[in-house]
């Protein structure tokens, strides 16, 4: 039950790390805030919740395979792998929901909204990694 809860609070925290990234990024490259972008941020979150999520906890259970014993190196592995995978996530959310029109196109990878959405999965990783590696210490020493 308390790695459950522990794990649960995980993804809350990834998931409002992400958007603290997305908001952050948003007022950083100066997009309205009531831009066409945000009608998308529900079918992002979606994405989030049903796709990218069970990939991340996949790769940690890749991961335990192999059973890294050093939490530094452990944490930097996790943390690679799961930025290259929001990578690619970012780069599927518009093809996931029929393209978006002018979204489904190649020069959707280095727009506003992309970078957006970079910034959104990364910022999930990242707290979602180091978040998991924290976690995995405490149920290990609790026993």
């Amino acid at each position: 039950m308390q790695r459950f809860l522990i794990y649960t609070l995980i993804v809350v925290i990834s998931y409002f790390s992400g958007v603290l990234f997305y908001k952050t990024t948003q007022n950083l490259l100066a997009i309205p805030e009531k831009s066409e972008i945000d009608l998308l941020y529900p079918w992002v979150t979606l994405f989030f919740l049903f796709f990218a999520l069970p990939i991340y906890f996949v790769i940690i259970l890749f991961l335990r395979l192999f059973r890294v014993r050093s939490i530094i190196v452990n944490t930097l592995i996790k943390t690679v792998m799961l930025i290259v995978f929001s990578l690619f996530s970012a780069a599927m959310v518009p093809f996931m929901f029929g393209g978006f029109g002018y979204l489904g196109r190649s020069e959707f990878f280095f727009s506003e909204f992309a970078v957006l959405l970079y910034s959104f999965f990364i910022g999930a990783a990242l707290l979602f990694s180091i978040s998991s590696s924290v976690a995995d210490r405490y149920l290990s020493r609790q026993g």
